[in-house]
């Protein structure tokens, strides 16, 4: 849950009384919202000290499809965990009286601030966000779940410019049981299909996401409709307003990608994620991976690395989407020494020698990682060695930013793989120690 799109916490704390009881292992410490069905608290893991948003059912709204869809996002806890997503990390449904989810809380501000004509965000910036919430959704496809009601108010942009997607109350998912909602979602971001109430699959979410695209790039709609009723059947029965009438100077490239996002035929829409994706990177100029190696490889190889061995599958997912896959060819360096350094790298593949001065300190095989002590340590580290290729090398490149936004039991695990590679190449030097000094 975010703070961003909700009025000042001083304001709703006077209208929200009495400041609900701590829930659990969970401290409330104030008041982020209320909304049409809940309330939103901003708490405090009495263990972690960390804060949470807990969102609140109120016991009046605890029936009818409201309720279906605070269930939906309930069933979600613990099982969508990727960096550009809002974690859940607990819920309770059985209780009308205390119904809840505690969530991450996001500081940031939701995109509806950047919705307007008079404020928006760079094309370059838009591109990288709507990138990071497809990577988010493709993610959520692979573990069974369609959105369904991806719109800008949903997606919240942090200072540190990490985009989350919150709300899965819509959600379609796969492998429940529980009746889904028709009818679902925000009607400006609705696929045709949505509107219609054929069934879906995960274009309908192409379909909104462009949508957000659009609306991100010009600060309006997809269609000019003086109501509901005329929204409906220009979403229906008729193209959208060309974007580059509304933002002139586009590229030719964002435009057709817009176009074909937006498509109301299933056939003529982007087909999958990964589609989607090559085009959105491709129109910004960057490259998903450089020298890039296949997703599913790349998958396959962390899956086998010592590195990863106690990782679970939704987490190796998770690392593997926030970071940059690299390849690096003989000799080509990793790391220079004296240059400062904010990632480090996971091997995957092939080995790398350290040296310093010209003389060589180690080589680090593949189940290992390098450069780690510029995302352990505050400031701007400086490194003190270099790092070269030795034959082809597969690698993660992992900033520090990027550490710092993995969900908590990923952190934990990183963590233990950091200690254990310590422990690892301490063993190492004390035993060439002993050897140079003949013991």
């Amino acid at each position: 849950m975010h703070p961003a799109d909700i009025d000042k916490t001083n304001k709703l704390s006077e209208s929200i009384t009495p400041l609900m009881e701590d829930i659990k292992n969970y401290k409330i410490t104030g008041v982020l919202g209320r909304g049409a069905t809940s309330n939103v608290y901003l708490g405090v893991d009495k263990k972690t000290m960390q804060r949470v948003a807990i969102k609140k059912m109120r016991p009046e709204c605890s029936i009818g499809i409201q309720h279906k869809m605070f269930a939906v996002e309930a069933s979600l806890c613990g099982k969508l965990k990727h960096s550009n997503i809002v974690s859940l990390i607990e819920a309770n449904n059985s209780d009308a009286e205390n119904t809840y989810i505690v969530m991450e809380y996001v500081e940031g501000e939701s995109l509806e601030k950047f919705s307007t004509p008079d404020n928006l965000l760079t094309v370059d910036t838009v591109l990288d966000i709507v990138r990071q919430v497809a990577e988010a959704l493709n993610y959520a496809l692979q573990m069974g779940v369609i959105h369904r009601d991806v719109k800008p108010a949903n997606i919240i942009l942090r200072v540190d410019g990490l985009v989350k997607l919150a709300d899965f109350g819509c959600a379609l998912l796969f492998d429940s049981d529980t009746t889904q909602i028709a009818g679902a979602g925000s009607l400006s971001y609705m696929s045709p299909e949505q509107i219609s109430g054929v069934g879906l699959n995960h274009q309908t979410d192409i379909y909104s996401l462009g949508a957000v695209l659009y609306r991100l790039l010009t600060g309006h709609n997809t269609f000019n409709a003086a109501d509901s009723y005329a929204a409906i059947n220009q979403i229906i029965n008729h193209p959208p307003v060309p974007v580059e009438t509304r933002r002139v100077g586009l590229p030719k490239e964002l435009v057709r990608i817009v176009n074909r996002a937006l498509q109301k035929s299933l056939e003529d829409r982007y087909q999958d994620w990964k589609e989607f994706l090559s085009d959105l990177y491709a129109a910004s100029g960057a490259t998903r991976a450089e020298n890039q190696v296949d997703e599913q490889a790349m998958f396959d190889l962390m899956s086998h690395c010592v590195f990863f061995k106690d990782f679970l599958t939704v987490e190796i997912w998770e690392v593997l989407r926030t970071s940059l896959p690299r390849t690096f060819s003989h000799n080509e360096l990793l790391i220079v020494d004296g240059e400062h350094g904010f990632s480090f790298y996971i091997l995957l593949k092939g080995s790398v020698v350290v040296t310093k001065k010209n003389r060589m300190l180690n080589l680090i095989q593949a189940g290992d990682c390098v450069g780690e002590n510029a995302c352990l340590y505050n400031g701007s580290p400086i490194r003190g060695a270099t790092v070269a290729a030795q034959g082809e090398v597969i690698a993660l490149e992992i900033s520090k930013e990027r550490l710092e936004a993995f969900s908590k039991d990923v952190c934990i695990r990183m963590d233990r793989a950091f200690l254990r590679s310590l422990n690892e190449k301490l063993s190492v030097s004390n035993a060439r120690l002993l050897q140079l000094i003949g013991i």
